[in-house]
């Protein structure tokens, strides 16, 4: 099976990681972004609106330093000795980083993630469609449901910008769960 995986609070805590950064762009405290549970999905307007900029003076420099989840590289190596393929598709193009592949093909050998294939796209569903993907794991909720309304099967990894959200998609909480998904699974009856 191939399995598309995304990287930013998916494999790695990316948000919580870059908080120090943010507090230091945006001068503001890193306890108000944590006490407001402040993520991707969820950026003040007055963030939002610099986000580029802010992308664009740090995650070149800092990115390919991202700690991953426990046991992330462990699990992706399981799923791997099953016989499935595994695409890493992250939302990452020019627009965020001067050197898109380079930054993320360094944080994945840093945090010693095996895969078969790196996708850097802003439009997850185009490359799982277009990848054949049979299965997509993401925090977004969005993208899952863009996904699956093609008809693919997803997982949906909890993460701060969705944990609050109710949804009908299939939730893990661990890489541990997503493992035992997959080992005791077959296609098309997640």
């Amino acid at each position: 099976m191939k399995i598309g995986i995304d990287i930013d609070d998916t494999m790695a805590d990316t948000f919580d990681y870059l908080m120090p950064y943010i507090a230091e762009f945006f001068n503001i405290d890193i306890k108000y972004l944590k006490d407001n549970n402040i993520s991707y999905s969820n950026l003040p307007k007055k963030m939002k609106e610099q986000e580029l900029e802010f992308a664009k003076k740090y995650y070149d420099k800092v990115i390919s330093n991202t700690p991953f989840k426990p046991k992330v590289a462990e699990y992706i190596d399981k799923i791997k000795e099953l016989g499935h393929e595994i695409i890493v598709i992250t939302a990452r193009d020019k627009t965020l980083y001067t050197e898109e592949y380079k930054t993320t093909i360094e944080e994945l050998k840093n945090n010693n993630i095996h895969y078969d294939k790196l996708i850097c796209d802003f439009d997850k569903a185009k490359v799982c469609k277009t990848e054949k993907i049979d299965l997509f794991i993401d925090d977004s909720i969005a993208n899952c449901r863009k996904v699956n309304e093609l008809g693919i099967e997803t997982i949906l990894f909890s993460s701060k910008s969705n944990i609050n959200n109710k949804t009908d998609l299939y939730r893990v909480n661990s890489w541990k769960e997503i493992y035992e998904k997959i080992k005791n699974t077959e296609v098309g009856k997640l």
